[in-house]
């Protein structure tokens, strides 16, 4: 009998400390964290403008920046979204054709995808 209960006592205190070690969740989930959705640059490939459009789950500073496939930086700039539909225009200038990633950048999170230029 003595033995029983010794074990008893022990799975208790066993299950109390896994339950105390599990983290909190604080009240974030992916979800919560994801503030801009549904991005696309459209037209895709272009050779004079495009627009890279995205939904926005609230209002926020981003930086949407262009890179060529070495990394380097050829476009940035920032922007204030808005919440629901937002739109970027880019404009070729002077680059070249070819592939390029584009980014846009919150506090925390980097969206990056592919455009191509004509």
């Amino acid at each position: 009998m003595i033995k029983k209960l010794l074990l008893f006592i022990l799975l208790v205190s066993l299950s109390s400390v896994v339950l105390a070690q599990q983290p909190e969740k604080n009240g974030i989930t992916p979800d919560s964290v994801t503030v801009i959705k549904e991005i696309v640059a459209s037209p895709n490939p272009f050779s004079v403008t495009t627009k890279v459009k995205f939904q926005a789950l609230s209002v926020f500073e981003i930086e949407f920046s262009v890179k060529d496939l070495i990394g380097n930086v050829v476009y940035s700039q920032k922007y204030t979204t808005k919440v629901g539909a937002n739109s970027i225009p880019f404009y070729r200038d002077k680059l070249d054709s070819g592939i390029y990633i584009y980014s846009i950048k919150t506090n925390n999170e980097i969206k990056s995808k592919r455009i191509v230029i004509k």
